[in-house]
């Protein structure tokens, strides 16, 4: 065995198929020797590589995940997001547009054809951003809590809150506007009861970017070795 590399104890064992691994230059390997399970970045300095790794473990649910990996993807998808949303908004003569018209140049109207034509190509793909995102967000959040020793509860919760926190509103703007000048259609418990899972989810979600904020705890925890600190 080379000076560089050296085996891990039993307490630095893979967090799913509970196999040896080996360390070289204070690094886990990119993969479980045993069950193939990625463990890393081939390459650390690379925020690409991160966001293509939280990509692949989609639906895996074991193991760590530094900061690197978690922004890696989060920042990268909210720029592909942030396109079709932007080009949506000039398309419907939103805030952007008008803000481009009064403070800086006055941009032409666009034509029909043109417009209907991004708008649906623009529609389809922010469509398929929100389709694609919430399931390697919620793993790869869940690995990034289990980085700082916390369970996936939280995120867990945040997402039961979240459902009936988008829902009941919405229940409760169409029965606003479905009774039009009957003041007495909804009173104000109905408005408050509706509001706070969303309240809610977004003060555990406010929680949770304060700790994916944190840096890795060092050494194992009961949910695997480090991917940042595996020795120490």
């Amino acid at each position: 065995m080379s000076d560089t590399a050296r085996p891990i104890t039993t307490d630095l064992l893979c967090p799913r198929c509970r196999a040896e691994l080996q360390v070289s230059n204070n690094k886990l390997p990119e993969a479980c020797p045993g069950c193939k399970l990625l463990l890393r970045a081939p390459r650390q300095k690379a925020f690409n590589h991160n966001f293509l790794l939280a990509w692949r473990k989609s639906f895996c649910w074991y193991g760590r995940a530094p900061r690197r990996e978690f922004w890696g993807f989060v920042v990268i998808m909210g720029g592909i997001g942030l396109l079709p949303a932007l080009v949506l908004d000039v398309l419907s003569n939103g805030l952007l547009i008008y803000l481009v018209r009064e403070y800086l140049y006055p941009i032409p109207e666009i034509p029909g054809l043109v417009r209907a034509v991004l708008g649906s190509m623009a529609g389809a793909a922010l469509l398929l951003w929100l389709l694609l995102l919430p399931i390697p967000l919620f793993s790869v959040t869940v690995r990034r809590l289990h980085d700082v020793g916390r369970s996936l509860l939280l995120p867990l919760l945040t997402l039961l809150l979240g459902i009936p926190g988008v829902i009941l509103p919405a229940i409760l703007l169409f029965f606003i506007l479905s009774s039009a000048g009957q003041s007495d259609c909804v009173t104000n418990t109905e408005v408050v009861l509706a509001f706070i899972p969303g309240v809610l989810a977004i003060i555990f979600s406010l929680i949770i970017l304060m700790l994916c904020l944190m840096d890795s705890e060092r050494g194992t925890n009961k949910y695997g070795p480090s991917v940042k600190y595996p020795l120490e």
